[in-house]
């Protein structure tokens, strides 16, 4: 049987302030199962001693190259890397976060047999001290699901499908998964925006002809105290309106019909969220005028693929948006008052 060709992967990691996680993370990367690897570290203009630490690893292994950079955010880091990345597939991992011994070896096999240019696979969530995270919502869990029972191929679009309410968030952001690298061609993530991956990820599995999702956990994401999970919401916080805005148009454009009910309740919520700001204060008011105008660009035809409540939202949020969002306030559990699911 003729053997697998050894491709080259490159692993990005963007690094910024983590002084205290980053020795495990690349310690975790350079030890993998795997060995033809190209490591990029980012140092994204820190001023603790990420920068020394980059340096010092790259000192070690040879595989490791080091990228200083004036800080730029999450983004600009990632796509530094990106723009040297030589390897024939692309993986992330955050600088607080670290991996299995073989993440890279089990989704670039399931990648080379499968013929496929996208792997996802299943994720530890964990806190600090390394103990399984409780998943709240949109189900309660002790702690959270695989995102598949089995080995599966599927489209990439298929891939919005698969368990996208339980989960959503290992569904969308940049690591657990392989790219191939072609799949990036064109594709960067969006400058200064917040929920960067909700921007892109979606332009990427609509370029994936076969995707594999694995029921391997490989994957530690680490919740932190400061992390966006548990960051206050801000001005900054819109941004998400904007990306699902997208997404929805996506959909749309792909006939991905079936998905539009599920995106435009993630946007409609996401808006309701945003009621936690003041809307009266002219930064926020501002901002979102044009994020409205940006709604409209959702055309009064995929008001047929909705539910009677998310039309009765759509044709308020197109019409008189401050109007008709004035009217509710937000509570507690985050869903619109007497339009919950």
């Amino acid at each position: 049987m003729k053997e697998h060709v050894m491709d080259l992967v490159s692993v990005i990691i963007p690094a910024y302030e983590v002084e205290q996680y980053l020795d495990r993370c690349v310690r975790s990367v350079v030890s993998q199962s795997y060995p033809h690897l190209e490591i990029i570290l980012v140092d994204d203009g820190g001023t603790d001693r990420c920068p020394a630490m980059c340096d010092a690893w790259a000192n070690k292994d040879s595989r490791i190259q080091v990228i200083h950079k004036p800080n730029g955010g999450l983004s600009s880091a990632r796509n530094a890397g990106l723009d040297v990345a030589t390897g024939e597939f692309i993986a992330f991992v955050d600088s607080d976060d670290y991996v299995e011994p073989d993440y890279i070896a089990t989704m670039i096999d399931a990648a080379q047999k499968n013929h496929a240019d996208f792997v996802m696979c299943s994720v530890f969530h964990e806190d600090a001290d390394g103990n399984a995270v409780e998943q709240t919502a949109p189900v309660h869990r002790k702690e959270y699901a695989p995102i598949t029972d089995t080995l599966r191929t599927c489209s990439g679009m298929d891939c919005m499908r698969q368990r996208g309410d339980e989960n959503g968030m290992d569904n969308v952001v940049a690591w657990n998964k392989l790219y191939r690298r072609q799949l990036w061609d064109d594709l960067r993530y969006p400058l200064g925006k917040l929920h960067e991956d909700e921007f892109i990820t979606y332009r990427i599995l609509g370029r994936v002809s076969t995707a594999v999702l694995l029921p391997d956990r490989l994957y530690h994401y680490v919740e932190h105290a400061g992390s966006i999970m548990h960051a206050d919401y801000t001005l900054r916080s819109l941004d998400l309106i904007e990306a699902l805005i997208g997404k929805v148009r996506f959909l749309l454009d792909k006939g991905a019909v079936d998905l539009v009910p599920v995106f435009f309740s993630q946007l409609k919520d996401s808006i309701y969220k945003s009621r936690q700001l003041d809307w009266s204060n002219p930064q926020v008011h501002e901002r979102l005028k044009t994020l409205f105008r940006l709604f409209r660009t959702i055309p009064w035809s995929s008001i047929r693929y909705l539910p009677l409540k998310d039309r009765v939202n759509y044709i308020g949020t197109w019409t008189c948006p401050f109007l008709f969002w004035g009217c509710k306030t937000y509570g507690e559990k985050g869903a619109v008052k007497g339009d919950a699911r």
